[in-house]
């Protein structure tokens, strides 16, 4: 298995990150690399990873520059840098329990057909978050869905990027490699949706997608992210996504789910107005209407972006209805 963090500018706690990993108990047999695919970083990062490199307690770790900024284009970089069959993506603030590494690889070869799979996320706040960031912790990746595994399907598919495990057969049959609608976070940009994409269209491609609670990581959740106003950048980014998202999921023409996006978008749009006067009455309703009209206006953005497609990446889109 090839682990590929991909990282800008944290190198404090990618220095967490990387000692967790040279933790990992992991049996003689079991073959891992670590790649650190460093995304135009200035701070410490290059030390931190040949402090590392120097201890020689993480097995083939190494760093590489990606020039082109963005996550989507780190992932590519480390994808086509690794050459095990069972690729995970780890992010930056991801600390993986001991067994992590063990438990993953025994997932991956008991489970031919599975194309990708993710485990239980635990969020690790540096302080208190508000009431709503709680209620809201499934947008910072909070994932429990119980202590038995699940197949996952359609209705059900996400697996959130931190900790994503995906099979490089898979990816390839998917197209993705060749062709990305979404792109993830670019530096400070809050863009979202591409571990959406890679998951449905490995399902698209005829692969199983799982839930394991045997890979536990936790998700350390700065002081800086613990904030009702990134929360809402986040909305609006996955409210942008969330039409591209629907068209991976539907299994029907493209004009009946051009229909049933506009209104949805209505919808929504009424949910908010309903929110928006319940405001009036009671101030803690105030906060979930303007995340409802993050998210709304996401989707109008979105969608009007799928509309205003030319030329080669449209007729790209519209094969996904094929």
């Amino acid at each position: 298995m090839d682990i590929i963090i991909c990282t800008y500018n944290n190198a404090k706690l990618l220095d967490r990150v990387l000692t967790k990993l040279s933790l990992q108990k992991v049996t003689y047999n079991q073959k891992w690399t670590v790649l650190v695919v460093d995304n135009n970083c200035t701070d410490e990062t290059s030390d931190i990873v040949d402090k590392h490199i120097n201890s020689q307690l993480i097995p083939n770790l190494r760093r590489i520059v990606e020039t082109k900024q963005g996550l989507t284009y780190a992932r590519l970089c480390g994808i086509k840098n690794t050459t095990s069959e069972w690729i995970s993506f780890v992010d930056d603030d991801c600390l993986l329990s001991e067994d992590w590494v063990n438990k993953a690889i025994q997932f991956a070869a008991s489970h031919q057909n599975c194309g990708a799979f993710g485990g239980k996320i635990v969020l690790d706040w540096e302080t208190t978050p508000s009431p709503i960031l709680i209620k809201k912790s499934i947008n910072f990746a909070a994932c429990d869905r119980g202590d038995d595994a699940k197949q996952l399907y359609r209705s059900n598919f996400h697996i959130p990027g931190a900790g994503l495990v995906i099979r490089r057969t898979a990816l390839e049959k998917s197209g993705w490699l060749d062709k990305q609608f979404l792109n993830d976070r670019e530096g400070k940009k809050l863009s979202a949706g591409g571990d959406s994409e890679i998951v449905l269209r490995i399902f698209n491609a005829g692969y199983e997608l799982w839930y394991t609670p045997d890979c536990v990581l936790h998700h350390f959740i700065p002081t800086r992210r613990i904030s009702e106003t990134y929360l809402a950048d986040m909305v609006y980014g996955f409210g942008i996504a969330a039409p591209y998202i629907a068209s991976l999921r539907w299994n029907r023409s493209y004009v009946v789910w051009l229909a049933v996006s506009i209104l949805r978008i209505f919808k929504y749009l009424l949910e908010t107005v309903v929110c928006a006067i319940a405001a009036f009455t009671n101030t803690n309703k105030k906060k979930e209407a303007f995340l409802k009209w993050k998210w709304t206006k996401g989707q109008i953005d979105g969608l009007f972006a799928i509309l205003t497609m030319r030329g080669e990446e449209r007729m790209t889109w519209l094969s996904l209805f094929d």
